[in-house]
């Protein structure tokens, strides 16, 4: 039985990215809300883009700039499921 909490392999996907993008945010938004010009879903954006590309490159995914262009893309999908992930399990609950 593996122990890792995180694999390269685990990163490259939208579920292994979602979960380390909400957790690396969480820990950043203290010193992010001293800088009130800074959105918090452009932070999302970023981190997210910086596990995906970073993982890929380890895992020698990326193989031309269209491969980058993807992981871009891919980036929005991993920052909105983080978002609505937070959301979901912090956010204000209307209704029973």
């Amino acid at each position: 039985m593996e122990t890792t909490a995180y694999t390269w392999s685990s990163l490259t996907t939208v579920a292994g990215a979602t979960a380390a993008t909400l957790l690396i945010v969480e820990y950043l938004k203290i010193p992010l809300d001293n800088y009130r010009g800074i959105p918090t879903r452009f932070v999302v954006l970023f981190v997210a883009f910086v596990i995906l590309l970073g993982a890929d490159i380890v895992s020698g995914l990326i193989g031309s700039f269209t491969d980058v262009l993807l992981v871009a893309l891919n980036a929005f999908v991993v920052g909105l499921a983080a978002t609505g992930a937070y959301q979901h399990t912090f956010g204000r609950k209307d209704g029973p």
